[in-house]
């Protein structure tokens, strides 16, 4: 547990993070639909304050419960069991989707247009 103790604590800090993004854009939006005073002579706006607060709480709140700690720490140990494709066998099954999509794509679209064609004649 305590090997994947930074990892762990980088997810936790890209949490913070994107919580920081989020609330940063709803603060804003609250701030002006509540048409509250914007001070233009401070450094940091205050939606900004709000939001970095909450980045902070949501990493401390992660980086303290031992129950999201573990499972964490759980979904990690997991996937390192995965055993990954090669990159030769990963870009052949890319190639074959592509190759299937586009084949059942010209397929749909002959239908759709025979189906068209179909109720067009039928409207007329």
């Amino acid at each position: 547990m305590t090997s994947n103790r930074k990892f762990i604590s980088l997810i936790f800090l890209a949490c913070g993070f994107l919580c920081w993004l989020l609330f940063r854009e709803v603060f804003e939006t609250v701030w002006a639909l509540a048409r509250f005073p914007v001070p233009v002579n401070f450094m940091v706006k205050p939606w900004d304050m709000i939001a970095i607060v909450a980045g902070v709480v949501v990493f401390i709140v992660l980086y303290r419960n031992t129950q999201v700690v573990t499972f964490t720490n759980e979904v990690i140990s997991e996937l390192s069991k995965v055993v990954w494709p090669a990159r030769k066998e990963t870009a052949l099954s890319t190639v074959v989707v592509t190759v299937l999509v586009g084949i059942c794509s010209i397929i749909l679209f002959g239908f759709d247009m025979f189906w068209g064609m179909l109720v067009s004649v039928f409207y007329q």
